[in-house]
């Protein structure tokens, strides 16, 4: 019954959107992008805890309240890292423990919505703000980002490079933005007039149409040395999408991962990532 329920609870936003559509298609792609921006879950979980209060914490403000910054000091290097959908800070203990042994300056964040930070909705472009303005706070040397925290740090540094920044880490990062609504379109079975509409929403709000978010596109103006992590098994973004960034981003490698599907937080992704930050 719990399984039925979660597959028709979608179809049921998807039949709401279609016909509020028929009498406002304001309201119909106003309520779709809400919907589709509201995460489900990524709030701190009781055993997460534990780990994140050993980090010194920061709140600062943003455009609808405050957002969370943790601080684990090291004598080393900076080091940004950037969680993506559903997740938040505590998606790096495997990464931040290895870090910590190389005396790094680790810096994570909570997304908008996300963690311990405020909000109700979350953006690639709403967070790509809060990452220019802990890159800008901190200067980071590194930025390992992973999923639509990759996107969204590909959009900001295309938009506002930093000379400061040495390397970059993108794990499972989506290409394009037409392919996560399209998903998003066949899981609630809106129609293509909500489409329309959601995309003209987009338009006046960001500036930009759905097909016009490509990652790949962003990617083109980013001259840092970066390394681009993907899984042939990750079912929540294509695993093309990794060649597609690579293939416009002038000083990028790639390694495929055997191992981690889409969190890619394994031993082989771990030793691969501690590998690219040691190269001179």
């Amino acid at each position: 019954m719990k399984k039925t329920l979660q597959k028709a609870i979608p179809k049921l936003y998807g039949f709401y959107f279609n016909t509020i559509h028929l009498f406002s298609k304001e309201k119909a792609a106003n309520l779709a992008l809400k919907v589709f921006s509201i995460p489900r879950r990524g709030k701190i979980a009781e055993h997460q805890k534990e780990f994140l209060s050993t980090a010194r914490t920061q709140k600062i403000a943003f455009e609808d309240g405050l957002f969370e910054v943790y601080h684990w000091k090291g004598n080393g290097p900076t080091v940004l890292l950037n969680h993506g959908w559903e997740s938040n800070a505590f998606r790096w203990k495997y990464l931040i423990e290895p870090l910590q042994k190389l005396d790094y300056n680790i810096i994570a964040i909570d997304a908008p919505a996300h963690g311990a930070s405020d909000g109700e909705l979350f953006t690639a472009v709403k967070y790509s703000k809060v990452i220019t303005t802990v890159i800008d706070l901190y200067e980071p040397k590194i930025v390992i980002a992973h999923s639509v925290g990759a996107m969204a740090t590909i959009y900001q540094e295309s938009n506002h490079p930093h000379d400061f920044i040495e390397k970059l880490v993108l794990l499972g990062s989506p290409n394009k933005l037409e392919v996560i609504m399209r998903g998003y379109q066949n899981i609630t079975s809106f129609n293509n007039s909500v489409y329309g509409s959601l995309n003209n929403l987009l338009k006046n709000t960001f500036g930009f149409l759905i097909e016009d978010f490509v990652a790949a596109d962003f990617a083109e103006k980013i001259k840092i040395p970066s390394l681009i992590v993907h899984n042939p098994q990750d079912v929540i973004v294509p695993y093309e999408a990794m060649d597609e960034i690579a293939a416009k981003m002038p000083n990028s490698s790639t390694y495929t991962s055997q191992t981690g599907g889409h969190s890619l937080y394994t031993p082989e992704v771990i030793e691969e990532v501690l590998k690219f930050l040691a190269r001179p």
